[in-house]
This record gives C-alpha cells, structure tokens and sequence, in this order.
C-alpha cells in the first residue's frame, strides 16, 4: 500500500508538470488553429532562463522562477511574430512543417548556449520529506503542485475574468465572427502564444527541480504534452489538466512495475492507441468549447 501510494505521488506530481505543457498545446491548437511542435521547446528554455537568473543573478528561486516565466511570455510574443505569424495564410502542413523547423532553430540554439552537459537544477522549495501515511512527499514536489494549481488557477480566472480572456474565447469559438466585431484576432494570437509560452516555460522549471535541465529535453516533453492534451482531448482545457495526471499516473505505474526502460514506449503507445480508439480524446466533445462565451 506504501508502495503504491508514493507512486500515486511521484506520478501525479510529474503528471502536472504535463498538464501544463499540453495547456499551452489546446490553447493554441484551439485560439490558433495550431498544432505547435516548437512548444515543447519553451519547457527548456524556461528552464535554462530559470537557472541563469538563479545562479548567474544570485536570485532567489522564486524570483527566478517568476522572471523566467514573464521573460519566456515576452519571447513568447517576438517567436509569434517572427516563426509563427508568417504562415497563418498557408496550408496546415507548411504551418506544421514550420514549427517542426522552429523546435530545430530552438533546440540548436540551447545547445550552442548551454552544451550537451546535464544541469543541475535547484530544489527552491527543499527537500525536506513530509510523511503521508506509509509515503512520502517532498517540499519541492508539495511546492510544484501548489505552483501548478496556482498557474491553472490562473488561467482559468484570465480567460473568464479579464477582457483579453473574454477576447480569446471569442477568437477560439468564431475567428471569422470575432473579427466582424472588432477583435484584433491577430493581437489575440500573439497573447494565446505568448502565454503559452509562459506555461510552458513555468512546466519546465518546476520540471528541471525535480531532476535537471539539458538542451533537448524539450524534445521529449514536447511529445508528452500533446500526447496528455490528445488523451484529454485537444482542444479541451480541463482535458489538458486530466490527460497530464493520467500520463503521469501511468509513466510512474510502469516505471514501479514493469521498469523504468518501458515509460516512454508507454507514452508514445498512448499516443497511438488514442488516436485509433478514441480520437476526440476522453473529455473532447464535452470540454473542447473553452473558447464559449
């Protein structure tokens, strides 16, 4: 029972780490019309952006966490302009071929900056373990689930509170309606990516503090968070958050289980299995109309 609960933890506190990259991937997916394999690289770049600020700026961990997030948000608005926007006339393949060259451009670029060597990341919320029963749970993984339910928490209250939320659900529900009534879509775009990117970004600090930051790992984390957004539902927020945990839950069942070699078979099997059984994704049909006013 131990045993099984300290899984449950580990992979629930990953699995929200997925849940936010595949936010960034229904938000744009829906608001853009986008299916963006370049974001997976704003989970390496927040990371690395996190690990200047704290040790070349001597900052605190939480406030290289907020700067690198606000940075990656204020990038997130420049990479739209110069990577995205240029494509929104073209044909979805040539949008989708373009971000797969973007990801390249950003992935080689981290690895000129930073090299191929594993960085170690800190623990900003320690890692001191908190006994839950027969489990245990760190401060620094307690720290990534409060962050993480603060961040969706967020999101929810800027697409429902703010009029650029109320501007963005607009674009995602009616482009074309939404123009007619004045909404500068493209402006919309440029915020739907720009925070994104920021979650992204967020995604891969909290991520790197639980193990360590590489140039590529957003490779890999990229495929993750469209397979957890496709498991919810792409399109779908509240699909995003559960498909995330499922992910998360199941990477960290076979890794206890079976072996650790298997997860990321695992992960990529979803992928393929969902796409054939259930191609809306568990919440699709239910939770894709985030952008209704």
């Amino acid at each position: 029972m131990g045993t099984l609960l300290q899984h449950l933890i580990e992979g629930i506190t990953v699995g929200a780490t997925y849940g936010l990259v595949a936010l960034g991937f229904s938000l744009q997916f829906t608001a853009m019309r986008l299916v963006n394999f370049a974001h997976g690289e704003s989970f390496m770049l927040g990371a690395f952006t996190a690990l200047v600020l704290s040790y070349g700026g001597h900052m605190p961990y939480a406030v290289a966490l907020i700067g690198a997030v606000l940075l990656l948000g204020a990038a997130g608005v420049v990479i739209e302009r110069i990577g995205i926007r240029p494509f929104y006339r073209a044909t979805e393949l040539n949008m989708f071929i373009a971000t797969i060259g973007l990801s390249l451009i950003l992935r080689q670029a981290g690895l000129l900056i930073f090299g191929a060597d594993a960085h170690p990341f800190p623990a900003g919320f320690g890692t001191t373990p908190i006994p839950i029963g027969p489990a245990t749970i760190t401060t620094q993984q307690l720290g990534t689930l409060v962050c993480t339910v603060i961040l969706m928490t967020g999101l929810e209250l800027i697409l429902h509170r703010t009029r650029m939320g109320i501007a963005m659900r607009a674009v995602a529900q009616d482009e074309r309606t939404a123009t007619l009534m004045g909404i500068n879509t493209l402006q919309i775009k440029t915020m739907v990516y720009s925070l994104s990117t920021a979650l992204g970004a967020a995604a891969g600090i909290l991520f790197a503090s639980l193990t360590f930051a590489v140039f590529d790992m957003g490779l890999l984390m990229g495929v993750k968070g469209f397979t957890a957004a496709v498991l919810g539902g792409l399109g779908s927020l509240p699909g995003a958050v559960v498909g995330g945990l499922l992910l998360g839950l199941i990477e960290q069942m076979t890794s206890g289980y079976l072996s650790s070699l298997y997860r990321d078979t695992i992960s990529l099997s979803v992928l393929v299995v969902i796409l054939l059984v259930l191609p809306s994704g568990l919440l699709g049909r239910r939770g894709s109309g985030w952008g209704k006013v």
